[in-house]
């Protein structure tokens, strides 16, 4: 018997939305919303980014799409990848070229099907103009949309394998519908969508958008085969008890009645369904609720698809998915819901509506403008691996490392609530890895091996705190650090580091910091985040360098760790709204898709509290055209950041062209900044490094992602600090040169030429935590450098303490490598070399590509 079940994958806490997995009886996977951070969670999941086969998208946001152009491009990429490794089978086997589908590079490498309210495909619209996939098409629906179930032999069919398939088109016999129905098809979830509407304010008023719940049905299931039945009937055994198994009738000729009997699987099966059916409600608000529960007149239509599995319905009166006319057993709901409105009694009489038999699952969204509720005080971040990492560097030093999950947590209030009863209605609360076996019957219910046993604050045991600490006490990380720091503060030159520490740990610092929200290359990590940074001014207002998916909630873990106070919301809230400027280096997903939760939330603060216009409290948006286009067509389908920021063209700030008097008046005022200029830099199309004068670290230098600049040198002379991404180690030299990338060396030979005082590097590319080696002409510079973390927080008078970590910060990440990871980099590693060795060949190749 093949396996349907609903999974769990986030929950809502600071760092990530709800987002399930729907899994069919023959495999396929379809993901419920794809919020940030979706495809990073994937990592710490048994399930894989490439197992799933569509998507269905509750709303058009960042809880339910800020993540899905960076699932597009890693499952285009998986797929292509595939693609290409069956090429070499084929070539290594001696295939000729003729025979081999994969030569011809507009072969289709793979689909994903994307199912969603209106406005999805002018969202999906919008992303061309930084991504493209051209042999990885999507399948796009949106608004209303239903697909019958398909039953298969897995699914063992009441009715018969063939029930179910595709539907005859005008003019079609059924038998060609059946032919041209994809044979992986078979034993799918018939998917049912649920349009509805929701409001949404802006500076503008009220703006109307769509939004969609969904129903998911099986086919008919057929139940237990009784071979007694069957032998007593006098059937004999082989391919007749197949085609009952399989939910069809038989004839046979019956030796001691001397005649034909038909018998009907009915006969001979026990247990069986006319199918089941799950319910995903998304109710964000009380307006939605009053569509459900048929209050909106508009919604009526809609709505009966959901109500013909209420109790008063359930005769056979109103038109159901199955073949045979009877309704199928709604057996679960989920709930989208915000916990104060599905506790209220007009939700709970409503879902009542469905009878006690139908179980109920919750995933309560974090609450408005609180930053709290939701799963965040149970769960935790679904980033356990860099979770566990950050609290172990705390343990180095708990200044430069905060730990963003603290050590002392009070065990007293912890309850598992995971299976409680209301009104005598059975509901769970969602959690990370919950399943709900929906097929076989006999094992339909909550999966044994996934319900905790172990209480958890934050997402991790009193036995994963002491295994963090542990662990770190035994790779002699602690002690090498203790030694580290005792020198350095025993040195006159260091006495600021103490006092310096001691004044941020009480929150009355005001000399600015730099802190590390993601420092990892291109893909999400186990251990790293993709690009962020946030750098803080004296004045404590602060700006943001590239904002990767996940930006926002790293930096609100990474605040809230620090805080002491009685209002933490209020304090998170202002930290939000201190960001009065953004500058993104280039038009790659890792560097900006972070921006649309950044302008969502902090619109909702300004508008909660009052503010008419942007022109009140303005954030400055500086990128590219390229982004800056996307973000314009974007907020027409997501009105919630429209008119949410002040655009400029990184083009209006090369070192070239005149100062923008404007620019520069606002920034000031806000932020202190002097200076601002955009340096072009090799890497892609409308790519770019920064530099700014006067901030809280004088003048500061961020590369963006590129390969080494002598321009940027020159421009940034003198940095007082210079950020420079190293994302390949050394004698990756060949691959950094065909992805337009730098090395470790590479990075420092640039801020030895530029004069820079201090060096951090980030954006590594790598599937382990560890640090780059240095060369030896680089071990013993005049000025520190240090290795970027997540969560990492710099000022400028730990910079020097930061970098003579780094021996400690060895001994946690020791050199080691798995078999399949070393493999992996040793085959990209030859690719590269060849590949490279093309392009270093060429004349005048980089000299010719366009840089803005």
């Amino acid at each position: 018997n093949m396996t349907a079940s609903v999974k769990v994958l986030t929950t809502s806490t600071i760092d990530s939305s709800p987002s399930i997995i729907i899994v069919s009886p023959n495999g396929h996977k379809t993901l419920i919303n794809c919020g940030e951070g979706c495809q990073r969670s994937f990592l710490e999941s048994t399930d894989r980014v490439r197992s799933v086969n569509q998507i269905c998208l509750t709303h058009i946001g960042y809880t339910a799409t800020g993540g899905l152009p960076g699932m597009i491009l890693t499952s285009a990429d998986a797929a292509q990848a595939s693609a290409n490794s069956l090429k070499d089978n084929k070539n290594n086997s001696n295939i000729s070229k003729d025979d081999d589908d994969c030569n011809n590079t507009k072969d289709i490498v793979g689909t994903l099907r994307l199912i969603g309210p209106h406005g999805l495909k002018d969202f999906i619209h919008s992303l061309r103009h930084f991504m493209r996939r051209d042999r990885f098409p999507l399948i796009l629906h949106e608004g209303g949309y239903e697909s019958v179930p398909k039953a298969g032999d897995g699914l063992n069919s009441r009715y018969g394998k063939g029930k179910g398939k595709k539907r005859k088109k005008a003019g079609e016999d059924v038998e060609d519908a059946e032919e041209n129905a994809s044979d992986s098809d078979l034993g799918l979830f018939g998917i049912t969508s649920i349009p509805m509407k929701r409001s949404v304010k802006t500076f503008y008023g009220t703006e109307t958008v769509s939004i969609c719940s969904y129903l998911f049905t099986t086919a008919p299931i057929a139940g237990k085969f009784q071979i007694q039945k069957a032998r007593d009937l006098g059937i004999t055994p082989g391919p007749l008890y197949s085609q009952l198994k399989g939910g069809k009738s038989v004839t046979f000729w019956h030796q001691e009645y001397g005649k034909d009997l038909t018998i009907e699987p009915d006969e001979v099966l026990e247990g069986g369904s006319d199918g089941v059916a799950v319910a995903v409600i998304y109710c964000p608000d009380e307006d939605v609720l009053d569509q459900l529960c048929h209050n909106d007149r508009d919604s009526s239509e809609n709505m009966d698809k959901l109500d013909q599995y209420k109790e008063c319905n359930r005769k056979g009166l109103m038109p159901t998915p199955t073949e045979k006319g009877k309704p199928v057993t709604l057996e679960l709901m989920v709930h989208i819901t915000p916990k104060d409105i599905f506790e209220s009694s007009r939700y709970q009489n409503w879902i009542m509506e469905f009878g006690q038999s139908v179980k109920h699952m919750t995933l309560y969204p974090l609450q408005d403008y609180k930053f709290s509720g939701g799963n965040e005080v149970s769960d935790g971040s679904p980033f356990r691996s860099a979770i566990h990492g950050a609290m172990q560097r705390s343990l180095i030093d708990d200044d430069i490392f905060p730990s963003p999950i603290p050590f002392d947590n009070d065990w007293s209030f912890v309850s598992d609530e995971s299976n409680s009863h209301s009104n005598g209605f059975t509901i769970f609360t969602s959690y990370p890895g919950l399943e709900y076996t929906i097929m076989p019957l006999s094992k339909q219910g909550l999966d044994p091996a996934t319900i905790k046993i172990e209480e958890k604050i934050h997402g991790l045991t009193k036995r994963d705190f002491e295994s963090i600490i542990e662990e770190t006490k035994v790779s002699g990380a602690t002690e090498e650090a203790k030694r580290i720091k005792e020198v350095v503060v025993n040195e006159q030159s260091n006495v600021e580091y103490a006092e310096g520490s001691a004044a941020i740990k009480s929150n009355t610092s005001s000399k600015g910091c730099f802190i590390f929200t993601g420092t990892g290359s291109a893909i999400p990590c186990k251990y790293r985040n993709v690009t962020g940074m946030y750098l803080e001014m004296t004045n404590g207002n602060a700006m943001l360098l590239d904002v990767g998916e996940g930006t926002l909630g790293q930096l609100i873990r990474s605040w809230k760790s620090c805080y002491i106070g009685d209002d933490e919301c209020d304090y998170v809230r202002q930290r939000i709204l201190n960001i009065k400027a953004v500058w993104i280096s280039h038009p790659h997903a890792d560097h900006h898709l972070g921006i649309i939760r950044f302008l969502t939330q902090r619109n909702s603060i300004l508008r909660q509290n009052g503010v008419k216009s942007r022109n009140e409290d303005p954030v400055v948006l500086m990128t590219s055209s390229t982004v800056l286009r996307f973000l314009d067509e974007y907020s027409k389908v997501d009105p919630s950041i429209y008119d949410g920021y002040v655009p400029v063209d990184n083009r209006e700030t090369l070192p070239e062209l005149p100062r923008n008097p404007q620019l520069l008046a606002m920034l000031e005022k806000s932020l202190g900044i002097t200076g601002c200029v955009s340096v072009p830099v090799s890497h892609c199309y409308q790519s770019y490094a920064v530099v700014l004068d006067n901030t809280s670290f004088g003048r500061l230098v961020y590369s963006g992602d590129c390969r080494p600049s002598d321009h940027l040198v020159q421009v940034g002379q003198d940095a007082d600090l210079l950020v420079h991404e190293a994302t390949f180690e050394n004698g990756m030299e060949e691959e950094a040169v065909l992805k337009m990338h730098s090395t470790v060396s590479e990075a420092l030979s640039v801020a030895k030429r530029m004069g820079a005082k201090a060096c951090v590097l980030t954006h590594f590319s790598q599937r382990y935590p560890r640090l780059a080696p240095l060369l030896e002409q680089d071990s013993c510079l005049s000025f520190p450098v240090a290795f970027a973390f997540d969560f990492m927080k710099i000022r400028p008078d730990n910079i020097s303490v930061a970098s003579k970590l780094t021996p400690a910060l060895r001994l946690l990440y020791p050199e080691e490598r798995d078999l399949d990871s070393l493999r992996d980099e040793l085959s990209e590693a030859a690719e590269a070399k060849k590949r490279a060795q093309e392009l270093l060949s060429t004349p005048g190749y980089f000299a010719n590509m366009k840089c803005s």
